[in-house]
């Protein structure tokens, strides 16, 4: 197979940069998922061997532009002219269970440990589409055969669908917004389950990522699939409610940001 992000300069440069430091550098989620579905892709995400300190000091030696952060989970961004690699380190997350009012959750932060192997970074992964890996010569490794549910237009979970959403219940929006994308039909019921079950989940999440994959699941080809699965499961309302009202509160506070933009910039040029 084929993946057109491989001819893109800047990511050559990163790949030959890495292995001249004796580090593997593989590209994963949603650039690989895009490419074998001949979509467009927006992002270049990476996965690596390097530690995030390591990469910091590499960028510097070579002068190359970049910033860390997200540098405690691992993630280093790289600039080349207008495009950004954001790079990870292979990592291990574990979730504190905790108790509260007598209700039991899962901690919404991870305590990170960084690990040398693939199998056990993909295993942190949202989906099973999402935890392809590709290196540079376009060596597909695919611990949860992610190629095959991308092949028939299915999405799932990767382990425990519950404890996924749990623990990051932004999840369930992007399983839809996912769908939707891709006009897949044939949704997996377990998936499906534990997405419509735990919705309610969704409206704690910050609205400002609210509406913004709110907005993308709408721009979709296939979203009526997801707006008649809603429909049938009581949420539409509800979730078109929950959008109009996250939408307000955006425009308001950017509102209020430009205004205080303004009043800084009119500051300046007094002084």
């Amino acid at each position: 197979m084929k993946f057109t992000f491989l001819k893109n300069k800047y990511l050559k440069k990163l790949f030959l940069l890495f292995e001249r430091y004796g580090e593997e550098l593989y590209v994963v989620g949603g650039a690989v998922r895009d490419s074998v579905l001949d979509n467009p892709i927006s992002d270049i995400d990476l996965a690596t061997t390097m530690l995030p300190e390591k990469m910091m000091e590499m960028f510097e030696e070579n002068n190359l532009r970049h910033d860390g952060p997200g540098i405690k989970y691992g993630t280093v961004r790289s600039f080349f002219a207008n495009e950004r690699f954001e790079i990870t380190t292979f990592r291990q997350d574990k979730y504190e269970r905790i108790i509260k009012k007598k209700k039991k959750f899962i901690s919404r932060y991870p305590q990170v440990t960084f690990v040398e192997d693939l199998n056990i970074d993909a295993h942190r992964r949202d989906f099973t589409i999402n935890a392809i890996y590709v290196n540079k010569s376009g060596e597909v490794f695919d611990p949860f055969n992610g190629m095959e549910d991308l092949k028939n237009g299915v999405v799932k979970y990767i382990g425990n669908p519950l404890d996924s959403v749990e623990r990051d219940p932004f999840r369930i929006m992007r399983y839809f917004r996912i769908c939707a994308e891709n006009f897949y039909k044939n949704l997996d019921e377990v998936a499906l389950a534990v997405s419509i079950a735990n919705f309610d989940k969704v409206f704690r999440i910050n609205k400002r990522k609210f509406i913004t994959e709110y907005n993308k699941l709408m721009a979709c080809r296939g979203r009526f699939i997801i707006l008649n699965k809603w429909e049938e499961y009581g949420l539409l309302n509800q979730i078109q409610e929950h959008a109009a009202i996250c939408a307000e509160e955006v425009r308001i506070e950017d509102e209020k940001e430009r205004e205080r933009e303004n009043a800084r910039r009119q500051r300046l040029q007094q002084n």
